[in-house]
């Protein structure tokens, strides 16, 4: 399959009450904010923002690469407040066999309240119908509760456990893969 003629800086997502977009140089601080959270990051293996200027460097490159349609980078934000909750992304997408690499990262004044839940059903739509993808993994450290708890709400399987496959902190830590396959989202749209 060819890469969709879909330009990634211009992709916008709705849900009743959320709606995905790229990120602009207007979201610096919000992304600043979520990428320096030391327990926001705590399950993941971004490094932490130290300055404002990263975060604006980051939407800045970001914005530069979307064209390519290699990888996914959108904000999460409410409908009625427009407050931005997160982000969600696509990476490691590979056309020709139709998968890729969800991640995801909500500020945690909006954990608990099912917008992860609500965001990334849209987002995986989305992915599945517009983008082709067939199967949508994920990899989740196995001390990540709430992360669990999202995948396996949207009915992601959980294949294994992989041994000492990250570097964090100088220690190396276990993650459990999930996945989900197009069929498997369309069926159980939950």
């Amino acid at each position: 399959m060819d890469k969709p003629k879909i330009n990634f800086n211009e992709i916008n997502i709705n849900s009743n009450n959320l709606f995905l977009k790229p990120l602009s140089k207007e979201n610096a601080t919000d992304l600043f904010a979520l990428y320096s959270d030391e327990e926001v990051q705590r399950f993941t293996d971004v490094a932490i923002f130290k300055n404002l200027g990263e975060a604006q460097k980051f939407i800045a490159e970001y914005s530069k690469t979307a064209e390519k349609a290699e990888f996914l980078f959108l904000g999460i934000f409410s409908r009625a407040t427009k407050d931005f909750l997160g982000t969600i992304r696509l990476y490691h997408i590979d056309y020709k066999h139709r998968f890729a690499t969800i991640g995801f990262q909500l500020a945690k004044d909006y954990w608990g309240r099912g917008q992860m839940h609500e965001s990334l059903q849209a987002f995986l739509k989305f992915a599945f119908n517009e983008l082709d993808m067939h199967r949508i993994e994920a990899q989740t450290f196995v001390e990540n509760e709430r992360g669990i708890k999202v995948l396996e709400r949207l009915k992601f399987v959980r294949e294994g456990r992989l041994r000492e496959n990250f570097l964090i902190e100088d220690k190396f830590e276990d993650s459990y893969l999930y996945s989900i396959l197009k069929t498997e989202f369309l069926e159980k749209e939950i």
